[in-house]
C-alpha cells in the first residue's frame, strides 16, 4: 500500500455516522483491523462528535498513512484548553480507545489559527511481502 492522503471530508453533526464509516473503511484498506480497527474509528468519532457539539461547523477529517503509521487528523474551529487536550467525555473515551490499540498509539492536540487539530495515530501492520520461492524439493534417486 502506498502512503498518502485516504481520506479528506468536511462533515457536520448529521454526517457523523458517515464519518465513522469511512474512517472504518480507509482503516481496513491499511491493514489496521479487528479490535484495533474498531478502537481508531470510535476514537475518531469521539472527536468528531464532540467537535460537532461544540458548534464549530464544519469539522474535517484527514485520514493517511505515512512511515507506517495511521493518522487521522481532526480539526475545528475553537481553540484549544487551557488543559492542552480536549475536555468533555468523548474525547476522554478517545483517549480510553487509543490507548487499548497499545503503546505507539497516540492523541495529539495543538491550536491552529483556524481552531483545534486532533490528531490520533495507530501503528499499521508492514505489508505482507510475497512468499520466497524455493526449489522444489527432489528425492534422492531409489537404489
Amino acid at each position: 500500500m502506498s502512503e498518502g492522503l485516504r481520506l479528506r471530508m468536511e462533515f457536520r453533526r448529521p454526517e457523523l455516522p458517515l464519518v465513522r464509516a469511512l474512517v472504518e473503511e480507509a482503516s481496513l484498506r491499511a491493514r489496521l483491523t479487528g479490535s484495533a480497527g474498531g478502537a481508531f474509528g470510535q476514537a475518531v468519532l469521539e472527536i468528531a462528535t464532540d467537535a460537532a457539539a461544540r458548534g464549530a461547523d464544519p469539522g474535517v477529517v484527514e485520514l493517511r498513512v505515512r512511515q507506517g503509521e495511521l493518522l487521522c487528523e481532526v480539526t475545528y474551529g475553537g481553540g484549544v484548553p487551557s488543559t492542552g487536550r480536549p475536555e468533555g467525555l468523548g474525547p476522554r473515551l478517545a483517549e480510553s480507545l487509543i490507548a487499548r490499540i497499545g503503546a505507539p498509539a497516540r492523541i495529539d492536540v495543538r491550536d491552529t489559527p483556524g481552531g483545534t487539530s486532533v490528531t490520533l495515530s495507530a501503528p499499521v501492520p508492514a505489508p505482507l511481502s510475497a512468499p520466497v520461492r524455493t526449489p522444489a524439493a527432489t528425492a534422492p534417486p531409489a537404489r
